[in-house]
């Protein structure tokens, strides 16, 4: 054991003359917190906004891509016979025969034989529907079924063919809106980028953790890849979600089941606490819910309640906020999640890879496409806080299981950083991203790897 059971985390040890880099800050997650717990409402409502937001902010983008050549139509206006070119705006609905459904596990008419579990519902004979407002119709043509999901709103320039069906010529997306210029940056302010730390217990250390936690404070220089960037650099620690682990439950033990799991529970909260307080005392740490964590399981995730976390609550430099999560430091905006809308997508498609699913989503302009259908989220009535209406600068998520980044290029000079941050649990890995020129680099801490990256 690396260390005695009877201490948690130590003290931060900050050196003498360690002064941390400070810079601007401003929260603008709001968008993702309840106004109101209404639950009362249809699931249609969310779909409805999402179009209607979507297609008011696409009007320039069709301009842009086929000017006024051809009609912006509903569906209800199309004739099969004249066959004209015309533009469509809906949202797209992907049949999945392969996708659950509680329907036909119940049907007793089907006495269908238990399927084994699934990972990934994608086949080849998935179809694609786009509905509008008022009606539906099938997509036929250059519309990649396997690379899209259910949920994305998209226009279509195309025609109603002899069949019934669209012919799909042409598309495009919205592809997340303005970006905010870049100002010149005299500093090079660093945040640090972690999930999955899967915590179980108070007196549950690793090393990895530890060595994280002293690079932070400034005890390990020159540790990693980035032997230029300096732990007062760190600005900010953004924790993307599942910092609790997964309760196991207890086999052949009935009695005191639930005493066990909430036990289970409170020492694996303790344990956060414990890593919160500490980091807490030296920089700014952001702690975002993830599907394992003790939160609402629907999306949006409102932050962790205050009193989970007695030790760290009273630290100004704490703040829990919700998953999804959207600040500006520096005056870059930062947009990110734990990791469950990336997962989703490639569950339902043929993304295999999490960053290119990562991607898709900002192209699609919206954080999570495929909630409500596969994805639980909150029905809201008149808006949808999922849409992707500004590009950030840096988009990332967590819980992935290797680090990934890359840099999407869009027009108009837009660019933004994205980032895969894998689970530290299972790679001891976390991204770190300079603000100054946005570059991102993974510090490993496998103490496997600590002799080899010291030299």
């Amino acid at each position: 054991m690396l260390f005695p059971e009877d201490t948690h985390f130590k003290e931060p040890h900050l050196n003498g003359d360690f002064k941390r880099l400070q810079v601007s800050y401003v929260y603008r997650a709001d968008k993702f917190h309840f106004k109101y717990n209404d639950f009362s409402k249809q699931f249609a409502y969310i779909y409805a906004s999402r179009l209607e937001k979507i297609a008011e902010l696409m009007k320039d983008r069709i301009k842009e891509k086929w000017g006024d050549k051809y009609p912006v139509k509903q569906l209800a206006d199309l004739k099969e016979e004249s066959q004209e070119q015309c533009i469509i705006i809906g949202t797209l609905f992907k049949h999945q025969e392969l996708k659950p459904s509680i329907l036909k596990e119940i049907s007793e008419e089907n006495q269908l034989v238990p399927q084994p579990p699934r990972s990934h519902y994608s086949d080849d004979s998935d179809i694609l529907i786009l509905e509008d407002a008022l009606q539906r119709i099938r997509l036929t043509g250059k519309l990649n079924v396997h690379t899209t999901v259910t949920g994305i709103v998209c226009a279509v320039l195309g025609y109603e063919d002899c069949d019934g069906r669209f012919q799909v010529d042409d598309y495009i997306f919205y592809e997340c809106g303005p970006q905010k210029p870049l100002k010149t940056l005299e500093c090079s302010p660093l945040v640090v980028l972690i999930s999955g730390l899967n915590q179980s217990s108070p007196n549950d250390h690793s090393l990895p953790l530890e060595l994280l936690q002293q690079w932070i404070f400034g005890n390990l220089e020159g540790f990693g890849q980035t032997c230029d960037w300096e732990a007062a650099s760190i600005v900010r620690v953004i924790i993307a979600g599942n910092s609790i682990k997964a309760t196991v439950k207890p086999k052949n033990n009935l009695h005191n089941r639930s005493t066990f799991e909430s036990n289970d529970l409170v020492n694996a909260v303790q344990a956060v606490d414990f890593f919160m307080y500490n980091l807490s005392q030296s920089v700014n740490v952001d702690l975002m819910p993830g599907e394992f964590d003790p939160a609402n399981h629907m999306l949006p995730q409102q932050p962790m309640h205050h009193c989970m976390f007695p030790k760290t609550a009273p630290f100004q430099t704490f703040r829990g906020v919700p998953n999804p999560y959207a600040c500006e430091i520096a005056n870059r905006f930062i947009l990110g999640t734990s990791g469950q809308n990336v997962l989703d997508i490639t569950r339902y498609s043929k993304i295999e890879d999490p960053l290119e699913a990562l991607k898709w989503t900002l192209v699609w302009s919206h954080l999570a496409p495929t909630a409500p259908d596969t994805l639980p989220c909150y029905p809201y009535y008149q808006q949808d806080p999922f849409i992707i209406d500004e590009c950030p600068h840096v988009y990332f998520a967590g819980n992935t299981d290797v680090f990934r980044t890359d840099v999407w290029q869009g027009s108009n000079g837009r660019s933004t950083r994205l980032i895969c941050v894998p689970s530290f649990a299972k790679t001891c890995t976390v991204a770190v991203v300079n603000l100054r020129t946005l570059e991102c680099e993974p510090i490993c801490f496998k103490v496997d790897d600590f002799d080899q990256v010291e030299e």
